[in-house]
């Protein structure tokens, strides 16, 4: 973001947008789009995006614990565990991996595998059979982050997607807002809207898994180049 800016790039994609998605399902469901067609003013505008800028921060919070941490690390297998060859992937991860063309969700060759196993082997002061997805990841990570290419490949990926998950946790929020107001007033739109934020919700999980797995790949990558 530009220096005048008074978010940070993930404070932007990742918070702003998703409680915009929130507020303006709302707005739809339950103001009759009073937001929508209002006649702005500058303090109003300031108001109402610091509104939706709080709640991205709450949307965040269920968003990492369902998609990220419930579907992403325990429904599917974790991508560092994937790209290292210590768990192979199943019908789902494959599935996957096919439908959002995410080729970061697939393990390194061997040889890759095997030289940068054997460098976390010998940092983690295990055999490189015995190493762990999470300490890999912890032990990979400051050295990936020394190099200055790789740790703004890793920003880009980190915001993306943040901006992914917590993006799609909203529009399940909003297609169910929508759902419910569409159920009370029968309006034929918001039942439009709803679809539509069912459809950017799964949409946006897919790319949330695309970038995620891309996370941990740059995070390998620079560590199979950067360490000794």
């Amino acid at each position: 973001m530009k220096n005048w800016f008074p978010l940070t790039s993930y404070d932007f994609y990742a918070y702003l947008t998703a409680g915009m998605v929130v507020l303006a399902a709302y707005d739809r469901g339950f103001m009759g789009s009073s937001l929508a067609y209002q006649q702005w003013t500058v303090a109003g505008g300031v108001f109402w995006a610091a509104v939706a800028y709080l709640l991205g921060q709450i949307v965040a919070m269920p968003s990492a614990v369902l998609l990220e941490h419930l579907l992403a690390r325990r429904f599917l297998r974790p991508p560092t565990d994937i790209i290292l060859g210590l768990d192979r992937p199943r019908w789902r991860e494959r599935i996957i991996a096919r439908v959002s063309g995410a080729r970061e969700y697939e393990p390194f060759p061997a040889a890759n595998r095997t030289r940068i196993l054997e460098k976390l082997g010998k940092a983690l002061n295990v055999l490189p059979t015995a190493v762990e997805g999470e300490a890999a990841f912890e032990c990979a990570f400051p050295h990936a982050r020394s190099v200055a290419d790789s740790a703004t490949r890793l920003d880009n990926f980190l915001n993306q997607y943040g901006m992914c998950r917590n993006v799609s946790f909203a529009s399940l929020l909003a297609a169910a807002i929508l759902g419910l107001s569409e159920w009370r007033i029968h309006d034929s739109k918001t039942t439009a809207f709803a679809i539509g934020a069912l459809i950017l919700a799964i949409g946006l999980f897919l790319r949330f898994v695309k970038f995620y797995a891309a996370y941990a790949r740059e995070l390998f990558r620079a560590y199979d180049k950067c360490a000794s």
